[in-house]
This record gives C-alpha cells, structure tokens and sequence, in this order.
C-alpha cells in the first residue's frame, strides 16, 4: 500500500517507522532535520522537505498512486487544506486528518475530505492497522476518542520508573505507552524497554488515570 504522511513529527515519524516494513511511506515535512532523521534510518522512508499543502509537493510524492493519506501536522488549517486537495484533486481513497485543536472538531467532515477525524497517535494506529492488517505491531485500547487523553511525560532524575523495564511498571488499566524519545530518537517500546532520566515517554491513557500515570512516571 502507498502511504503518504504530512507532518514528520512525534505522531507522523512514529506513524512511519510503523507502515513502512509493509508499504510504500513518503513523509512531508518542511523541518530540515526530522526529514534528514527519517530518510537517514533503514528501510525505505521516503522524506520530502517541502509544505504538504502545496499540490505539486503532493504531485511530487505521488499522490495520484496514493492509497491512503495521513494529515497530522500540528495545525488544523494545514491538515484541511492537505485533505481537501488529497480527496476532492487527486481522488485518494482513504483520507485520515488529525485534529489539534478541539473546537475546530465539527470541520473534520467528508466534506472537507475527510474519511476519519482523529485526535490521539493510537486511534490512527487502530485504523492504519486494521487496513493494513499490520498484526501486534501496536496495541490499542478500543476507547472513545473523549475517554482518551495523550499524556508527554519527561521522567526527572527522582523519577521511581528510571531504571526498570516496561514490563515491570504497575501501569495505570487502559495505559499504552507510544514512544519514547531519548537524545531525540525515537524508541519504539518494548517489554524490556528500560526507562532513563531525561526520556519524554509519549503515552495514552483513560482520561481518569492520567494523573496515577503522571505519579508513577514522576511527573510533578
């Protein structure tokens, strides 16, 4: 499947380093950096450094083949604009936006050219998992989007975590850690995944744990 994702940040590169062992994934951002950090690992992550809202970018990255597209930059503006011209002037036929802003919710419409509106990394997950038939690659917590609260945590130097692997932390129920970033690299996390001072842990969590999980991981 070709996969095209706008925006190269947590939720994009996450999103890539997941499709591309199985698809065809070009990401667009216009940051310098995260491209040259994506097109640097291994595999076949095609970066493009250009605005995703320009149609010959989207030209460029081969949308008119593009099975599915992902809007999740980190504006709301951006993510209309991308799936208005991905639905409605290339024809593609899965469109998935993200929406940053919760008031601008009633937007994210078919009408706009978007199939599914999402807010929370695992809920875009759920869905390209489904399509794509990726396996245990991620799991899910089959939750309401207005049950799910995104948590970024920084773990302090005190922090009871450090030190011990995934496995072993007393996570609060329906808690899924996403990703961990560590020397601004991104960790895919495992059962033995440990834990260091510094690490911003990504995490999705009920709403009514997210302060358990904020004091298991030392955030004050």
């Amino acid at each position: 499947m070709r996969v095209i994702i706008a925006g190269g940040g947590v939720v994009g590169s996450f999103l890539a380093r997941i499709l591309h062992e199985k698809n065809e994934v070009t990401v667009i951002d216009q940051n310098k950096d995260k491209c040259a950090l994506l097109s640097s690992e291994k595999g076949t992550i095609r970066a493009i450094c250009e605005d995703a809202c320009e149609p010959w970018v989207l030209e460029f990255a081969g949308i008119e083949e593009a099975d599915l597209m992902v809007a999740v930059t980190g504006d709301d503006e951006d993510n209309l604009v991308i799936s208005y011209l991905s639905k409605f002037e290339y024809d593609v036929p899965k469109v998935i936006g993200r929406v940053n802003n919760p008031k601008n919710r009633w937007l994210f419409t078919p009408s706009w050219g978007v199939d599914v509106e999402v807010s929370t990394p695992d809920i875009i997950a759920k869905i390209i998992e489904e399509e794509t038939t990726l396996g245990e690659i991620v799991t899910v917590m089959k939750l309401q989007a207005s049950d799910v609260s995104l948590v970024e945590i920084t773990l302090p130097g005190d922090a009871s975590a450090i030190g011990s692997p995934l496995s072993e932390l007393s996570l609060p129920p329906e808690t899924l850690v996403v990703t961990v970033v560590r020397e601004d690299a991104m960790i895919v996390p495992k059962a033995d995944t440990v834990l260091r001072e510094g690490d911003k842990v990504l995490a999705v969590t009920n709403v009514q744990n997210q302060k358990a999980l904020e004091a298991l991981l030392g955030h004050h």
